[in-house]
């Protein structure tokens, strides 16, 4: 079996309103989808989290020349090849998010192939359903709309639930109570700030938050600030999530050493893919840390992490949309079911999911 040709698929979904946290406020959301193509006929389909631009010209312009006459089962060949070559110029950045897109398409081609889903390939199926938790309480203005919202979350089934917080660091220790209030005591709320804050900053909100018996502060400080989150951490007691912003195991051991991580958080369609997503946690468990992966863009994504997921014991709770925020059922064959806080993992071959031309009318430029 051997590569034929590559393709960028761009899907947008336009928002009813605005996903504010304390760096933006998007009002659509773009996936870049990967899809090879093989002379068996087979195609498989991956996602690259980056800019759409930057996925376009680095999988169409570097990648695409390496992959054509590959064959996709040789996926340690293909990841190896890829970064080497580009190592020195973009070790960490949109080039493995591309490298990413490619090795799930790569996984997905595989799986069909077999007749088996990616989890059988890559260690088996140890759970059938992942824990999972609702991740789309972004800041509002009405702190009484976002208890709604999260006591609605809850009424559905979720055990944890997270919000985006940062926007005014000085009032929203009023949302925070507000939201705990709503979800009551037994329930796991997250913090996270998206990379909103300074050391100051984060240590003085973490301090006046403590109190409301947070699950973890998620991204306190910017993505370079690495020996910070130590300081933080120690400074507020509260367990410190963060990784969606890192690049393969060398990144993720880094940040291990550096002493201020309690959640990993690795995106399989930006960290390196399926091939380095079971490296990253193997690291992550060497270090004692567990794996609660990235989950914010599209059902192919999704589709991906379930399947590690499934194949890594150590590994959850999975981040899940709830509020509808991203093209998720639609790309899945068979989507799966969401029910009493966890998502049931697709048995299909590959990764489960497909890009059918309405889909792509519906949100394709």
């Amino acid at each position: 079996m051997k590569i034929t040709d590559v393709e960028v698929i761009l899907l947008t979904k336009e928002l009813s309103a605005p996903l504010r946290n304390a760096k933006q406020a998007p009002r659509r959301r773009v996936a870049a989808l990967v899809r090879l193509h093989t002379d068996d006929g087979i195609s498989g389909l991956g996602e690259s989290w980056c800019d759409p631009e930057q996925a376009q010209a680095i999988i169409l312009g570097r990648l695409r020349p390496l992959l054509l006459g590959e064959d996709p089962f040789n996926v340690e060949r293909i990841w190896r090849r890829a970064f080497d070559g580009s190592a020195m110029y973009d070790p960490k950045g949109a080039f493995v998010a591309g490298l990413s897109g490619v090795d799930l398409a790569c996984w997905d081609i595989m799986g069909k192939a077999l007749g088996q889903p990616v989890c059988k390939l890559i260690g088996g199926l140890c759970r059938d359903r992942i824990p999972a938790y609702a991740s789309d309480l972004h800041w509002q203005e009405d702190p009484v709309a976002m208890a709604r919202d999260a006591a609605r979350f809850v009424e559905n089934g979720f055990k944890l639930v997270k919000t985006h917080l940062g926007c005014e660091p000085e009032d929203d220790v009023r949302r925070v109570r507000a939201l705990r209030e709503a979800i009551g005591p037994d329930v796991g709320l997250m913090v996270d700030i998206n990379t909103g804050f300074d050391r100051p900053t984060a240590t003085r909100f973490g301090r006046r938050i403590s109190e409301f018996d947070i699950y973890w502060y998620e991204e306190p400080l910017s993505p370079v600030d690495v020996d910070g989150l130590a300081v933080v951490r120690a400074a507020t007691g509260l367990p410190i999530a963060t990784g969606e912003n890192e690049y393969t195991r060398y990144g993720f051991r880094h940040l291990f050493e550096c002493g201020g991580v309690d959640v990993a958080m690795p995106d399989i369609a930006r960290a390196g893919g399926i091939t380095e997503m079971k490296k990253i946690c193997a690291v992550a468990e060497a270090f004692g840390v567990p794996v609660s992966p990235h989950n914010y863009s599209s059902g192919v994504c999704s589709a991906a992490t379930l399947q590690v997921m499934a194949a890594t014991p150590s590994t959850g709770p999975l981040e899940w949309d709830t509020v509808d925020a991203s093209i998720v059922d639609e790309l899945f064959v068979e989507p799966p079911h969401v029910r009493d806080g966890y998502v049931s993992v697709p048995q299909l071959p590959g990764l489960g999911v497909e890009l059918t031309n309405e889909v792509r009318a519906k949100y394709g430029a």
